[in-house]
């Protein structure tokens, strides 16, 4: 792990010196904070994690023994390891045979897809990309449109009503005075008296 870092290492003042050449690159270039790059942060979180695990596991030899066999833990966990351990060779192969039909099949569609990558990359298809972006587009503006003949029917429903309750209330009003003038003309008609 050691010699990997220090090869990261002398990689990194390699392309410094190629980037910078004789500059100082600290002048133009000043180190970050942890507060300016949270990576820093993260990375910085996982070197404390890492030294207390480290400074915690210590004393105890077989919990450093586990550490130490993580790698064969993981190979034991892969379901291929498994499955090199619990099938021979023999049954690989019966297992190949038993799905034949399934592979050449499987096959002659790839063929078959492979004589129709010409069709698939035509220029129509292409062409229909760039329609169905198009057809997004039309159809927001559609919402849109949508929206707004919502809005306006629901300003439209409002001024019908403010309008047939205006028209009662005149209605009412005419007829209140038609009666009135009714009742003004009938008092003021001369009685003809009976004889």
């Amino acid at each position: 792990m050691a010699a990997t870092i220090d090869i990261l290492e002398k990689r990194v003042g390699n392309l410094e010196n190629l980037v910078f050449g004789s500059s100082d690159k600290d002048v133009e270039y000043p180190k970050l904070s942890t507060q300016d790059i949270p990576s820093l942060i993260c990375v910085e979180s996982l070197h404390n994690v890492h030294s207390k695990m480290m400074v915690s596991v210590a004393g105890h030899k077989s919990i450093a023994e586990s550490f130490s066999k993580l790698g064969q833990i993981q190979n034991y966990l892969d379901p291929e390891y498994a499955d090199e351990l619990t099938i021979t060779q023999p049954a690989k192969l019966e297992m190949i045979l038993a799905e034949e039909d399934l592979i050449k099949q499987t096959a002659s569609s790839m063929e078959m897809l492979k004589n129709l990558e010409d069709v698939i990359s035509s220029e129509h298809i292409k062409a229909a990309a760039s329609s169905h972006q198009k057809m997004q587009a039309l159809s927001q503006v559609h919402l849109k449109q949508q929206d707004e003949a919502a809005r306006l029917t629901e300003n439209v429903s409002k001024l019908l009503s403010s309008y047939n309750s205006i028209i009662t209330l005149l209605s009412k009003q005419f007829v209140l005075w038609d009666k009135l003038v009714t009742e003004l003309e009938v008092k003021a008609k001369p009685v003809k008296k009976i004889e």
